[in-house]
């Protein structure tokens, strides 16, 4: 598709009814020689503003979580090198440079993947402390050089050699307390998962300290005090995440309970 051909990259996009965002990403990525976008059953207009900027869109059932989402686009591209970008990111001017360059001086020769730092702007401001900057990611790699792995907060495990570019992807994605606390809610519900099964149990004085050790981990031991009331805002979410997160696995193990299934004891780990 798009772009103007210039790098041999597979831009490769998830996307589920993103339609007010997909243009600004297509365009963001105009340098690449193949741009893909996988869509998984959007109900809004996102695979005809794909189509309409020149995208090959593929369509695709969602297979349950992010990770097996990510491989499976790989299959999609048309070129050796992938870059995963989310619908709601935008590949900076300068990001766009910098993977220019590293085409051009041969270091894809030399470098298996590549990383960049992502720049968050949540609720309209760029926060750049309490954890939200760099936040270095994985997102351009030789395909076929590693996998990715895990449900919500997957990575791409590699063995190779990785570069680290100077400048950012930019995500756009908590553009309200509502958006923030919906997707929130649903990473929580993973986690709580995740945590059961790898046979940790509720446990009551977790659920009171855990989620305030991480508000004074972002809000005062990574600065988010210097993003003035945004920092304390998000800080409070993030403390919020994790009390959600500890009272959705006593949910699950007091249901499991009622219905006389074997359940750990509350209280250990």
């Amino acid at each position: 598709m798009t772009g103007d051909g210039s790098l041999p990259v597979s831009v490769l996009i998830l996307a589920k009814n993103e339609e007010a965002s997909i243009g600004a990403c297509l365009r963001s990525a105009a340098f690449a020689r193949d741009i893909v976008v996988v869509d998984s059953g959007s109900a809004d207009r996102t695979r005809e503003v794909a189509l309409e900027l020149g995208a090959r869109v593929v369509e695709t059932e969602w297979p349950g979580d992010y990770a097996a989402a990510r491989n499976r686009a790989d299959s999609f591209a048309s070129c050796d090198w992938v870059f995963q970008v989310d619908a709601d990111e935008r590949v900076s001017p300068e990001l766009a440079g910098e993977i220019a360059a590293f085409f051009a001086s041969d270091l894809d020769r030399r470098f298996d993947a590549a990383r960049m730092p992502r720049k968050e702007i949540i609720f309209g401001k760029w926060v750049r402390h309490g954890g939200w900057y760099p936040q270095h990611k994985l997102r351009l790699y030789r395909k076929g050089s590693g996998a990715w792995t895990g449900r919500v907060h997957e990575h791409y495990a590699i063995n190779g050699p990785v570069r680290t570019f100077a400048f950012p992807i930019v995500h756009e994605s908590y553009t309200s307390i509502h958006v923030f606390l919906e997707k929130f809610n649903r990473y929580s519900s993973i986690d709580a998962e995740e945590e059961l099964a790898a046979g940790k149990t509720f446990s009551v004085l977790k659920l009171l300290f855990h989620p305030l050790e991480r508000f004074f981990g972002r809000y005062v031991r990574h600065g988010g005090w210097r993003d003035g009331f945004h920092g304390f805002v998000l800080a409070s979410l993030i403390g919020l995440n994790y009390f959600l997160r500890h009272l959705k696995i006593w949910e699950k193990q007091y249901r499991a309970a009622r219905k006389g299934e074997s359940v750990p004891r509350p209280g250990t780990r």
